[in-house]
């Protein structure tokens, strides 16, 4: 009941608050808004953890190029040690090279000089006529022994002369060799110098490349750092209004709860007039039951007194007066002895008597369960057949009715009865049929409503008869 004062209060009291916002919006309108944002906060942290993939996978690619160029660093660090060697071995080489071309100056200008001693041994023989030399030595000997000893100086200066140009020869080629030797080393190192340049250039230029590439990477990373920073805001704002959106629901929850208090308050002070008219209805309604069964006692009371005096005996007979006595009372439907409904309270009120039905009980015999006086009776609803809605108002809801009295302190009343067969005035035996069960006044079936009133109080039946 609450929430539907709630929800009334929603929707016919409008919030009078300074917040535009406040007024504009309505908690669902708020819910759903708030549900787009945190969808919306949701995408972004996906988004953030996407990007955050990304730059792990370029800060791993940044890794990789890094040991990358720390490797061809060290390459080219290498490559710098052996450009280093070879421009040492190099000049060496070249230190080498200048050394043999001095040597072989010196020894040129040796080589000269000994040509030149030839030379002049050659003129000196020439113009001595030393090609007869050996015949002159033969003949100018004193002796053998002579003889020998100038054969042997002779041979001894053509060996040496022999000997000399040789080794001037060797000399020549041994330098000549040398000299060779150190230019293809040297053409041999400086092609080496050339190849571990041309290296050391392309490690230059992949490096570079590296270098290109890890900028680039930085600049990805950057770009997703930049889209994170957005992202971010973009959270942060998306946070902030979810958190203002909290703030208004939480003013209206609060608007609502003050409207259904001041609501509660005037549903419980109506609910107490109401409940005050209800005892006041109910206790005018009890005082007209009271002046009723009064009225009904005196009324009963008056047509037993006016049927005793219409009782004229004739002279030496007697006339069946009915009296308390102990007669016991029968059931009022014959062969029918279910009760659907008994005494006492029912949905709220009072059940006055009892109901009895049973299968094919429609328009079974109604009988007075004592002898008594018919002192009322209803016998003009038409309308038999149930009527679940509401009565249709026939004889104060009880449709075709008897009331019987029964010495003037018990009653009984019959009713919903499809139709009645006595009359009021008329004097009633035990068992004989006053009716027949229907479902007239407000009755949702075929049923005999049966009360047993003792001075005008009702009382349980069921305390007196039984099927």
């Amino acid at each position: 009941m609450c929430s539907a004062v709630s929800a009334g209060i929603v929707t016919s009291f409008p919030f009078q608050q300074n917040n535009s916002s406040l007024s504009a919006k309505t908690i669902p309108e708020i819910q759903e808004e708030r549900k787009e944002n945190e969808e919306k906060i949701a995408e972004y942290e996906r988004q953030m953890s996407e990007l955050g993939n990304n730059i792990s996978d370029e800060t791993a690619f940044q890794e990789a190029l890094s040991k990358q160029i720390s490797l061809i660093q060290e390459n080219i660090s290498l490559l710098n040690q052996e450009l280093e060697k070879l421009s040492s071995d190099i000049i060496r080489t070249d230190e080498n090279i200048e050394f043999l071309n001095y040597s072989i100056t010196e020894r040129q200008k040796q080589i000269d000089e000994s040509i030149e001693l030839f030379k002049k041994r050659l003129c000196t023989m020439y113009m001595t006529g030393s090609n007869d030399n050996l015949i002159s030595v033969l003949l100018g000997s004193s002796s053998f022994y002579d003889m020998m000893t100038r054969i042997k100086v002779v041979n001894n200066m053509a060996e040496y002369d022999e000997k000399l140009i040789n080794n001037i020869l060797d000399d020549i080629d041994g330098l000549e060799k040398d000299r060779n030797d150190l230019e293809a080393e040297k053409q041999s190192l400086e092609s080496k110098l050339s190849e571990q340049e041309t290296k050391k250039t392309e490690k230059t230029n992949e490096i570079q490349s590296l270098n290109e590439k890890m900028s680039q990477s930085q600049a990805v990373i950057e770009q997703i750092n930049a889209q994170q920073e957005k992202i971010q805001h973009s959270k942060e704002d998306a946070e902030s209004l979810l958190s203002e959106l909290d703030k208004q629901e939480l003013e209206i929850q609060e608007e609502i709860r003050r409207k259904a208090e001041e609501a509660q308050k005037r549903y419980e002070e109506e609910q107490r007039r109401k409940q005050q008219e209800e005892l006041r209805r109910k206790q005018e309604e009890l005082q007209r039951q009271q002046q009723e069964q009064q009225r009904q006692k005196e009324e009963q009371d008056r047509l037993y007194q006016q049927w005793l005096e219409q009782q004229v005996p004739p002279q030496n007979e007697s006339v069946p007066i009915p009296s308390p006595s102990e007669q016991p009372y029968v059931w009022p439907v014959p062969n029918f002895s279910y009760v659907i409904s008994g005494y006492g309270e029912r949905d709220g009120l009072q059940h006055k008597g009892i109901d009895i039905t049973d299968a094919n009980i429609n328009g079974a015999a109604v009988c007075a369960v004592r002898d008594g006086i018919v002192i009322a009776v209803n016998n003009s609803c038409e309308h038999n057949y149930g009527k679940p809605e509401g009565s249709c108002g026939c004889g104060g809801d009880f449709g075709n009715y008897v009331i019987i009295s029964h010495d003037g302190t018990y009653s009984t009343i019959y009713a919903h009865m499809s139709y009645v067969t006595v009359s009021a005035g008329d004097y009633v035996q035990q068992g004989q049929t006053i009716g027949a069960v229907g479902s007239t006044g407000w009755s949702t079936g075929p049923h005999l409503h049966f009360e047993l009133r003792i001075d005008g109080v009702d009382t349980n039946p069921l305390d007196y008869i039984s099927p």
